[in-house]
């Protein structure tokens, strides 16, 4: 990149493709470089759920976890969210208020371990908490992803 004064009161700033590439490639990426870029999103995405799901227990708040599927130094894939069996009917609920009118459209009958007792019910609405962060926090992993890239950047830029 180059900046020079111009006429009028003006800077001209040329970019080099060519430069910067290979300013890029000094800076030599690797798979902890990108594990750490996508953490930092990771970590807004982790937050983002926890603050947003319904909580009676804490288990399924207190279970949102990042998940690296695989890694290598051109990638990363992360899955980030609950390890709870019950998670899923959290988000889309259950019985005749499941999304979709998927769940079961009859009464059922439980034993509460927690209440002592049977229990008859007609299901759960939804109380949705991941698709909520993917769609709301979009901006903020994507702010967050960026500084850290930034960070690295700044870090190694060759001078």
């Amino acid at each position: 990149m180059r900046l020079e004064a111009g006429g009028c009161m003006k800077v001209k700033m040329t970019i080099d493709d060519a430069q910067l590439k290979i300013a890029l490639k000094k800076i030599n990426f690797g798979k902890q470089d990108l594990l750490d870029i996508e953490g930092a999103g990771a970590y807004v995405v982790v937050n983002g759920e926890r603050m947003r799901v319904p909580v009676q227990t804490s288990a399924t708040r207190n279970s949102i976890k990042p998940h690296i599927i695989e890694a290598d130094d051109n990638h990363v894939v992360d899955e980030v969210g609950p390890e709870t069996d019950y998670a899923l009917y959290l988000e889309y609920g259950t019985g005749i208020y499941a999304e979709g009118g998927k769940g079961r459209q009859t009464p059922w009958t439980y034993y509460s371990d927690k209440l002592g007792r049977f229990v008859t019910t007609s299901g759960m609405k939804a109380q949705p908490f991941i698709r909520p962060t993917a769609e709301e926090d979009k901006d903020k992993v994507q702010a967050a992803v960026s500084a850290a890239f930034g960070a690295i950047v700044r870090e190694r830029w060759p001078r």
